[in-house]
């Protein structure tokens, strides 16, 4: 056994790594991959040339080291994992580790209760599409409803557009959307004027935000519109709920 402590990993390595991917995703039936940024420190346990386990970790901007780590699965509870995991840890010091993992991964969810990481929150991926959202009825007799406008603006194509929500010309709230291709967006940054909230006019924004993508003709229309949430935000979810929003996909995180 050899492990090679690597950043960045070579052409061969990428190539090794993605194939280990891979075999991972398909027997796990998941979606998450290596992270493959400049900042990245890999650690690979190799036999002679194939490569049996990867863990990688990167620094992030709260102060922890978030991880993601695959083992083939003919070679998984072997203890390969912990030894990279060790030699993580000595470069890692008083740092939290942060480990995402998929719901639908078992092996995953054992290995991390095994060496004692604790679930620490849930990310949820949530979807509407339009055909979905003709089914629902969110804020359609607010009080807000007559008085609300939306403005969009976008400085170019590759750049999300800035959704601010008005009343009387005066802001009170916005979000943003990145256009992924023709149809799909991404809605994220959701936030109401502090003063203005638990009034339902979270609600009529979004609803009106729904209806100028799904219903109104024009280069924005959309067929479907993605979001991540926190299952900690409870009042968040209900209202994507209550607007049609369906959860398409769920990440655990586990902190060491």
């Amino acid at each position: 056994m050899n492990i090679i402590r690597t950043k960045p990993p070579s052409e061969t390595q990428i190539s090794d790594l993605l194939h280990l991917q891979d075999a991972c995703r398909k027997h796990d039936h998941i979606s998450l991959t290596f992270p493959m940024e400049e900042e990245c420190i890999f650690f690979l346990l190799y036999e002679e040339d194939s490569l049996l386990s990867a863990l990688c970790a990167f620094f992030n901007e709260n102060g922890d080291y978030e991880c993601c780590a695959y083992t083939l699965p003919p070679n998984r509870r072997c203890g390969y994992f912990m030894m990279l995991l060790e030699e993580l840890l000595k470069e890692t010091g008083d740092n939290d580790l942060i480990f995402p993992a998929e719901e639908t991964c078992k092996d995953t969810a054992l290995t991390l209760n095994a060496i004692g990481a604790d679930l620490w929150y849930q990310e949820h991926l949530m979807e509407l599409t339009s055909s979905d959202f003709l089914k629902t009825g969110l804020a359609k007799n607010n009080r807000f409803s007559e008085t609300l406008t939306l403005s969009m603006t976008r400085d170019n194509k590759e750049e999300p557009s800035l959704c601010t929500f008005l009343i009387e010309d005066r802001p009170v709230g916005f979000c943003y959307l990145d256009f992924r291709g023709q149809s799909t967006s991404y809605f994220y940054g959701f936030e109401i004027t502090e003063n203005l909230r638990n009034q339902g006019l979270g609600g009529a924004c979004l609803s009106l935000l729904l209806e100028t993508c799904f219903l109104r003709p024009g280069s924005e229309k959309l067929k479907k519109i993605s979001l991540q949430v926190s299952g900690q935000n409870g009042p968040a979810m209900a209202l994507y709920k209550k607007a049609g929003f369906h959860i398409t996909e769920s990440l655990s995180y586990y902190i060491y």
